[in-house]
């Protein structure tokens, strides 16, 4: 099984969708939606594998440009949308030989994403009666999803991967997810494992759950447990233990102002006996959006968004300051972005 850089979440990645693949922030205060179109459950939990990604849309944000990007999106009907992009990196000329020969130098890609929803949506705020994703890019790097609900209780996801033009590097996954007012059960069955997790709110502010995962052909079996407890509506704290990572993380998450977040994510690695820790900040302009990141070896970073009626600009700045490396980037999205 391929080694996952856990720095870089791809924003189309279909194991981060639901009806929507981004990993995001909740945003439905700030959007001011009418009541009928809120979360109709409060006390419902997040899923096991998605407890943090509030707190890892900013400490681990998606996408940080190194060179520069160009994307084109549209809608060619309610239901088909198509995007685009081409990333070009910037150019080694000049700089000293790369210390690891394993690591191959960036190249020029392009990358055609597809997006299908099933059923007659009119509005932003209809529930298709199916969803499928399709990503690819020049490397060979595949994914594909299909999410179909069947009702307020059932919805399932299948989805496959191809990690390069190698058939055997493949990942398939089916997952069901079983929800409820303050409980969701999920069950995995993927190449390789399976396993079932469970998470269910206690009270008003705590929410507690674990996950029994089996690694077939390792004829092994891990279990894991996350944790959350809103202090208030404005700060939460988070714990999750990974078995099959041997990981403990810890995070909180603060609502300073209506569109202001502060992140902070603290990783301990049992394995490795390393630690990491990560502080960010985002704040949301009625155009723009800014996210600040630094983590404990020194890294900072920088993501400015500016939002057209039809564009997006977007500039980045990554600084090493350990390995004295500095890396500036930007990029360029017209239509629906």
């Amino acid at each position: 099984m391929a080694a996952i850089n856990k720095e870089q979440v791809d924003m189309d990645n279909p194991a981060f969708a639901q009806q929507d693949p981004h990993l995001k922030i909740n945003d439905d205060e700030e959007m001011g939606l009418p009541p009928q179109f809120r979360n109709r459950y409060p006390r419902r939990p997040p899923l096991f594998d998605g407890l943090l990604n509030n707190v890892r849309a900013v400490t681990k944000k998606v996408e940080h440009i190194k060179g520069f990007k160009f994307e084109v999106a549209g809608g060619l009907s309610n239901n088909f949308h198509l995007a685009h992009s081409w990333m070009i990196p910037p150019s080694s000329k000049g700089k000293a030989p790369n210390p690891n020969p394993m690591k191959q130098p960036p190249v020029p890609s392009y990358t055609l994403a597809a997006q299908y929803l099933g059923g007659s949506p009119k509005t932003p705020f209809d529930h298709p009666t199916y969803v499928m994703t399709g990503r690819w890019d020049s490397s060979g790097k595949l994914e594909a999803a299909i999410i179909k609900r069947l009702n307020e209780m059932f919805n399932f996801r299948f989805s496959a991967f191809y990690l390069n033009s190698d058939p055997l590097n493949s990942q398939m996954h089916l997952d069901c997810d079983i929800t409820g007012e303050d409980y969701v059960h999920s069950i995995k069955i993927g190449t390789g494992l399976y396993s079932f997790n469970m998470m269910q709110t206690i009270g008003n502010r705590l929410v507690l759950g674990y996950e029994m995962m089996t690694l077939t052909e390792r004829n092994l079996s891990l279990m894991s447990y996350a944790m959350k407890f809103g202090i208030n509506k404005n700060q939460n704290i988070y714990a999750q233990y990974v078995g099959a990572a041997d990981q403990l993380i810890l995070a909180y998450n603060h609502r300073l102002l209506d569109k202001a977040y502060f992140m902070s994510e603290l990783e301990y690695s049992n394995q490795t006996g390393e630690s990491r820790a990560i502080l960010g900040y985002r704040q949301k302009f009625a155009i723009s959006e800014v996210i600040v990141t630094v983590n404990s070896k020194y890294k900072f970073s920088s993501a400015l968004t500016l939002q057209g009626f039809a564009y997006q600009l977007k500039l980045c700045a990554i600084a090493d300051y350990n390995k004295d490396s500095y890396k500036f980037g930007y990029g360029i999205a017209m239509g629906q972005v």
